[in-house]
């Protein structure tokens, strides 16, 4: 087992190469109209046994894409580098708030259509969030569905 992610790779289906990927998937596997949960079942599964150590490296880099400031820092809220040092595994904790932000990132950019208008959002302070940065409440559950919201509500052409 190396600390890449083969054995992630092997434990389930699932079979993405970045985190990117994996936000996509939640995205898209939660989304009506596709097709059957499955696949979420198998991110749901990994993320139990553990994601790699690497997947934190690759938030981060998606972070930095959409234009995060300090993404090493906002990583480090969920996972300290001496734990990542420690471990080539995520507790399952840990792996879930990887995953809702990843997820959250897709989200923005599949609703917003461009990931630089997604960062632009996803960086701001938001009125509806009482002048919170959306990718600020991300680090919490219910932080998170706050801003799933209103971009639920971006996309049926709400009022936001």
């Amino acid at each position: 087992m190396d600390a890449s992610g083969g054995r992630w790779k092997k434990m389930t289906e699932y079979r993405a190469k970045s985190i990117a990927e994996l936000g996509a998937l939640v995205v898209k596997e939660a989304r009506p109209g596709y097709a059957g949960p499955s696949r979420l079942e198998s991110v749901r599964q990994a993320v139990e046994e553990g994601l790699p150590v690497e997947a934190v490296k690759q938030l981060q880099a998606e972070l930095k894409r959409f234009g995060v400031r300090r993404p090493s820092e906002y990583v480090d809220s969920i996972v300290s580098r001496a734990t990542l040092q420690r471990r080539d595994r995520l507790k399952p904790a840990e792996g879930e708030q990887i995953v809702r932000v990843a997820a959250l990132l897709a989200t923005a950019a599949d609703i917003w259509g461009d990931e630089e208008d997604a960062g632009a959002f996803l960086t701001s302070p938001h009125p509806m969030l009482g002048g919170a940065v959306p990718i600020d409440l991300a680090r919490s559950e219910i932080g998170a569905r706050q801003v799933e919201r209103i971009l639920l509500a971006m996309d049926l052409g709400l009022p936001v």
